[in-house]
């Protein structure tokens, strides 16, 4: 995937809906304080008038950023990161610099501490904190995942998120969070099966699947390969799972933990497939 544009408001790159977007009333507070910290309170203030059609009614001398902030949609909290990074100016070059730098390290502290899987580039630019392939792959599991029937699984699939984000990240703990998130549904759709293990989706999930797709060749061919590669998911997440009287596991290298995250949220969709037929 191309690089995202250094400098450009989130909602410029990323559209998304809100209720699918991490977000933290600790993270508003608290971007809303550090904007207050700045001089040139009123250029901010008149580019997020500009630039986001906020209709603001407080004088700037008296603005309280924090209760503002905290009422804007979210993809106007992660612009105002950006403009409020554009409007940290000083006439000393050196003095702007050390300024707006500042800004960034106190903003990626707030996203580090509040856990909401967003960094800010060096030009105050708002991205996700993995890319956006990723977090695509978790907002579309977490949209075929929308009944109440699914509740404990997305819980499941947001925490291996969640842990991504720690400092540093947990992906042993993200590996054991998807894969109880995956667990959950195939016990959902099949709750005759004691465990997700390979012997179970031999026994369960490879009748349902050769059962739809009988008598579609090539695709009850490919089916049976992906039951295949879901079986290996398992077997692989098993080596991170930690079982009593054994020795913890070490750390996976993240790159391998963000993968079995998003083959995860894939796998999820397909079973939600079976269930919902």
């Amino acid at each position: 995937m191309a690089e995202a544009p250094l400098g450009s408001r989130f909602s410029q790159i990323y559209m998304r809906e809100n209720a699918l977007l991490p977000d933290s009333d600790r993270m508003r507070r608290r971007l809303g304080a550090l904007y207050g910290q700045f001089h040139d309170r009123s250029s901010f203030g008149n580019a997020l008038k500009a630039e986001l059609g906020i209709a603001l009614s407080l004088t700037y001398e008296s603005y309280h950023w924090p209760p503002l902030i905290a009422k804007l949609e979210l993809r106007d909290v992660l612009d105002s990161v950006t403009i409020r990074w554009r409007t940290i100016t000083d006439s000393y070059e050196d003095r702007r610099t050390r300024a707006r730098n500042v800004f960034l390290v106190q903003v990626r502290r707030v996203f580090a501490e509040e856990q909401v899987r967003y960094r800010i580039d060096e030009l105050g630019g708002v991205h996700f904190a993995v890319d956006t392939d990723f977090e695509n792959a978790r907002i579309a599991a977490i949209a075929r995942l929308g009944k109440s029937r699914y509740a404990g699984v997305r819980t499941s699939y947001e925490e291996a998120f969640a842990t991504l984000d720690r400092v540093p990240p947990d992906g042993k703990a993200a590996i054991r969070a998807a894969f109880f998130a995956v667990e959950n549904l195939f016990r959902l759709i099949f709750p005759k099966a004691h465990q997700l293990s390979g012997a179970e989706v031999v026994k369960h999930l490879k009748p349902a699947v050769d059962d739809e797709f009988a008598n579609q060749k090539p695709a009850i061919n490919l089916a049976q390969k992906q039951v295949a590669a879901f079986c290996d998911w398992i077997d692989g997440a098993h080596f991170y799972r930690h079982k009593p009287g054994t020795e913890e596991p070490a750390q996976p290298p993240l790159d391998l933990a963000i993968y079995m995250v998003a083959q995860a949220g894939a796998h999820l969709r397909w079973l939600a497939t079976f269930d919902q037929q």
